[in-house]
C-alpha cells in the first residue's frame, strides 16, 4: 500500500493527531491483509476518527484499481476533518468528511462492509477525555484506556454488514485477551494480525469478523 502525502502547518500539529506508529502499524495491517479485502471487495468502507486521513486516504488509494468503494472519515474535531479532507484531496482520491462524536449520528444497521478504528487507548483520567483541546481526544482513553473505546465495540457488529471486517488498533493495556472476548459474546471473532513495540507501548491491530 502507498502512504499517502501528508501536509500538516505548524498550526495543524497542535491540533491535530500526527500519523505515528499506531498509524503505519495500522497501514502495514492493512496492507498485509489486502488479498483478503481484494477478495471481499468492500462497497462501504469508514474510518471512526480519521485524524490526519492518513490512514482511510492509504486504503482508497489501494482500492483504485481493485475495487470500487465509498469512503466516509469521521472526527469530532473540526480541525482533523479539514486535514482528512485535504489529505484525500493532494491524494487524488474520494473520501467522505462527517463531523460527530464517534458513530452517534448514525441510524443505518449494517451497511458498512469495512470499518477502522484507531482510538484514544492511552491510560489517563477520565477527565482528560474531555479536554477542551480536541487534540487531547485523540489519545486520552481515560481508565484502562478504554473508556472510549467501549463506548464503540458493542455498536460494530450492527454497524457491520454480513460479511464486514472491523479493525481496531489497541496496546498491552487495554486488555487486548478482554477486547476479543467482549465481541466474541457479540458474536464475532477476533485475532491479532500485527504488532509493534515502539517507545514504551506494545501496539497491536486486531481484525475481527462475524461469525
Amino acid at each position: 500500500m502507498e502512504t499517502p502525502i501528508v501536509k500538516l502547518t505548524k498550526d495543524d500539529l497542535e491540533k491535530v493527531y500526527e500519523p505515528s506508529e499506531d498509524s503505519f502499524l495500522l497501514i502495514d495491517s492493512l496492507e498485509a491483509d489486502l488479498n483478503n479485502l481484494k477478495a471481499l471487495k468492500p462497497m462501504m468502507c469508514m474510518e471512526i476518527g480519521s485524524g490526519s486521513g492518513i490512514v482511510i486516504t492509504a486504503l482508497a488509494l489501494a482500492s483504485q484499481k481493485e475495487w470500487f468503494s465509498h469512503f466516509i472519515a469521521i472526527d469530532v474535531n473540526p480541525d482533523a476533518c479539514r486535514v482528512t479532507k485535504n489529505t484525500s484531496v493532494i491524494n487524488r482520491t474520494s473520501i467522505d468528511i462527517i463531523q460527530m462524536d464517534l458513530t452517534s449520528a448514525f441510524q443505518s444497521r449494517h451497511i458498512f462492509d469495512l470499518i477502522i478504528f484507531n482510538p484514544p487507548y492511552v491510560i489517563t483520567e477520565t477527565i482528560e477525555i474531555e479536554d477542551k483541546n480536541l487534540i487531547t481526544k485523540s489519545w486520552a482513553g481515560g481508565k484502562n484506556g478504554r473508556e472510549v473505546m467501549d463506548r464503540v465495540i458493542p455498536l460494530i457488529p450492527e454497524l457491520l454488514s454480513k460479511n464486514g471486517i472491523f479493525y481496531l488498533v489497541a496496546i498491552k493495556e487495554n486488555n487486548i485477551e478482554n477486547i476479543i472476548k467482549i465481541l466474541e459474546h457479540l458474536n464475532m471473532t477476533g485475532k491479532v494480525i500485527g504488532e509493534r513495540k515502539v517507545r514504551g507501548e506494545h501496539l497491536y491491530v486486531i481484525k475481527f469478523v462475524k461469525k
